[in-house]
């Protein structure tokens, strides 16, 4: 698929998104357009309904017409947001849209680095629907070689820009471990299949967790926010088993079913003093040690 046409794809679906429009609306707004390469003054017809089944086909995303008031519109619009893997592709190509009609302002447009691993995204989707191992050279983080390894991969994560695989490596035929991409160095598809356990749920596996480590047990955890804090909080939630619990003092509680990990507690600790954490009493020591720590470094 040309990324001309994707581009497209993604006008059409932001121009009807954003309100009820009219064929005119559309040929006016298409005329401007910096997709339009041949300077049409209309949509063609015929080009338009071709565009439309296919955005149908592809995103799912149907776009109507209201004959009585004659006027168009996204009929599943509150469905784009639905899906979890549809309301990222969409996001993130129509990210990528925006930005390649913005390329005269890069001066104007600051962008953050992303790790490598994304090259290998493409192969592990199809070794998942195909059920191949994958074989990867691998750099742990823990280890000072590199070493090789052959892996039946379960699915894909993307937490703070970073890209991981989970699945189950030759070396542990009853575990399943996590794999950061940029950590691979090279990778290739294998002839040697694999049966995708059953009992496998990816949302499940990653529930109780805030990112990628789970080498900690869920628990009920408890934190008392500022009232700026809550404010982010709710707009924001740290984990989706976030709630409010109650309110004192102008502070709101919030409590979690998640587990105390790596990944977590420096989540907490980029609120500072915003946020205090009140259960489990194991985390709250943790926490007081810490703070401990840090006194005694900046009274040397």
């Amino acid at each position: 698929m040309a990324a001309h046409q994707v581009n497209v794809y993604f006008w059409l679906i932001d121009t009807i998104a954003s309100g009820r429009l009219t064929r005119e609306d559309i040929n006016r707004r298409w005329a401007h357009c910096r997709y339009n390469d041949s300077h049409e003054s209309i949509f063609p017809e015929r080009k338009f309904h071709r565009y439309k089944e296919e955005i149908q086909e592809i995103f799912d995303v149907e776009i109507r017409c209201n004959r009585s008031q004659n006027y168009y519109y996204i009929d599943n619009k509150d469905d784009i947001s639905g899906g979890f893997t549809r309301k990222w592709l969409l996001n993130a190509m129509a990210v990528h849209s925006m930005m390649d009609q913005a390329q005269e302002m890069n001066e104007c447009i600051l962008y953050e680095d992303i790790p490598e691993g994304t090259q290998y995204l493409s192969l592990i989707v199809d070794a998942i629907k195909q059920r191949n191992q994958l074989c990867f050279t691998y750099h742990s983080f823990h280890q000072d070689k590199q070493y090789e390894l052959i892996l039946s991969p379960y699915c894909l994560k993307v937490f703070k820009q970073r890209w991981y695989v989970a699945g189950c490596p030759s070396t542990h035929p009853n575990e399943t471990r996590i794999y950061a991409l940029d950590r691979v160095s090279e990778m290739r598809p294998t002839d040697l299949q694999f049966d995708y356990p059953n009992d496998f749920n990816a949302k499940e596996f990653f529930a109780p967790y805030y990112g990628v480590f789970r080498d900690q047990e869920p628990t009920k955890v408890i934190i008392e926010a500022t009232e700026q804090s809550a404010k982010f909080l709710r707009l924001l939630p740290l984990h989706e088993s976030q709630k409010e619990v109650r309110q004192f003092q102008g502070n709101t509680f919030f409590e979690y079913f998640v587990a105390p990990t790596f990944d977590f507690i420096q989540e907490l600790r980029t609120h500072g003093t915003d946020i205090r954490v009140r259960e489990p009493e194991k985390l709250v020591q943790f926490f007081r040690k810490e703070a401990e720590k840090a006194y005694q470094m900046y009274c040397q």
